[in-house]
């Protein structure tokens, strides 16, 4: 194809398209770039498979005696109607359970760090150095005025 389709003519990759050495490259703080796609691609098929779990909210029907006698009520054909009750509360418990899970808390857990930019030595650092320095600014404003009310209520109160 030629540059002007989007794709470069001597067979290198799009710009949109990264290899995983300049994922790597990019991402410093990421070991392993198929790793960090294949735990987004889990939480992504996760994702959508939770948005196909609908369950139909149970209404109230009348019994009428158009039903056919020879058909149980508890009974539905497969591909027809909604589930019973019981079974939406199965399944609703069952997915709780898999929520609750301490195993998919801590793959959550890790493929969220993985997202993480972790500073570097020199951020780290300047990082520390700023913070050090607002907590001393702070820690002189609250002392000088502590020192100025006290002697205040010395010179009101005597």
């Amino acid at each position: 194809m030629s540059e002007k389709d989007g794709e470069p003519t001597d067979g290198a990759p799009a710009d949109d398209e990264l290899t995983a050495e300049q994922i790597d490259a990019e991402t410093p703080g990421v070991d392993d770039a198929a790793e960090l796609e294949a735990a987004e691609a889990e939480i992504a098929d996760d994702a959508a498979s939770d948005e196909d779990k609908v369950v139909a909210t149970p209404t109230r029907r009348r019994r009428t005696a158009s039903r056919p006698a020879d058909k149980p009520t508890g009974s539905t054909r497969a591909g027809e109607g909604t589930r019973t009750r019981a079974a939406a509360e199965r399944a609703r418990a069952a997915e709780l359970r898999e929520k609750r899970s301490i195993g998919r808390f801590l793959r959550e857990v890790v493929a969220e760090l993985r997202k993480v930019i972790w500073p570097g030595r020199k951020e780290l650092i300047t990082y520390t150095t700023v913070v050090i320095v607002f907590v001393a600014v702070m820690v002189a404003i609250v002392a000088g005025l502590d020192i100025l009310f006290a002697q205040g209520v010395l010179a009101v109160f005597g």
